[in-house]
């Protein structure tokens, strides 16, 4: 069956499940529970904001191809996207019920903490800090990365210790900031990170030769690569930093919604048998 079709067909076992969490009747606790979370009424009017205004708001990367870009035509595609349409095939039974919001990776946190959005759907890593102390709520993982470093292919950089002193580009609110730290620290080598707030300009930064390296998920790194002036002239290392598992996410304590989006990904892996 089509995954489109699957989702569809299986919409009905979605709202039955979030059905049971719409509550007994009882006045709801608006209270903020500890860490920062919703209130119960704030989620639970989130749901119903949802299905009033009959689409979803879904934050997304929009720069990065194959997990969400837009096109020159004003389209958006990759795997990030195709979450937020398969959410709005099961819920409204349209692909397209969806309103995209492109964050930077210091954004959106705070988008999906405030209401702004319903899903971020931006290859985010589920780390157990953010689980906890950020408040978020993921779903099963639906691409299993790792951080890498891309370097200029006559640089005769070879490894991580070949960047001592060296400059390597980063995005800054990212794992991949931390991880690098970590990793340098490590193996007692020093660098100098020059940091960004957008993707877009880390790699721009990267690409005038002015860094020396660029570190992201290796994925981001293989399709970022075919958009640089000359692609063959930029290799990948072998090495490896870390493991990233990437998952959507909703708001802590959104349990109706979080319950959707983790049948809706259970979906799209049946859908593959």
């Amino acid at each position: 069956m089509h995954k489109s079709g699957f989702i569809v067909a299986i919409a009905p076992l979605i709202f039955t499940i979030t059905a049971c969490g719409g509550g007994s009747g009882q006045t709801p606790n608006t209270a903020s529970s500890p860490g920062g979370n919703p209130p119960v009424a704030a989620t639970r009017n989130r749901w119903d904001s949802i299905k009033s205004r009959g689409q979803v708001i879904c934050g997304v990367s929009g720069d990065i191809p194959g997990f969400s870009f837009v096109g020159s035509d004003g389209k958006y595609s990759g795997i990030d996207v195709d979450i937020c349409r398969a959410i709005a095939a099961a819920l409204f039974d349209k692909p397209d019920a969806v309103e995209y919001r492109n964050l930077n990776a210091k954004e959106r946190f705070t988008a999906l903490q405030t209401g702004e959005i319903d899903v971020l759907s931006r290859n985010t890593t589920w780390t157990l800090s953010r689980d906890t102390s950020v408040g978020l709520e993921f779903s099963p993982v639906v691409f299993y990365d790792g951080q890498g470093v891309m370097v200029r292919k006559n640089s005769n950089i070879k490894s991580l210790t070949d960047l001592k002193d060296k400059a390597i580009c980063v995005q800054t609110g990212t794992t991949t900031e931390q991880n690098l730290a970590d990793q340098m620290r490590k193996r007692g080598i020093t660098y100098k990170p020059v940091v960004f707030e957008d993707a877009n300009a880390t790699f721009a930064t990267y690409a005038q030769g002015r860094c020396d390296g660029i570190t992201t998920d290796r994925s981001a790194l293989v399709s970022r690569r075919t958009t640089l002036p000359n692609p063959p002239d930029n290799v990948i290392l072998e090495e490896v930093i870390s493991s990233e598992p990437l998952a959507p996410a909703v708001a802590k304590g959104d349990t109706r919604l979080g319950d959707a989006l983790k049948w809706v990904v259970y979906s799209l892996v049946k859908a593959e048998e």
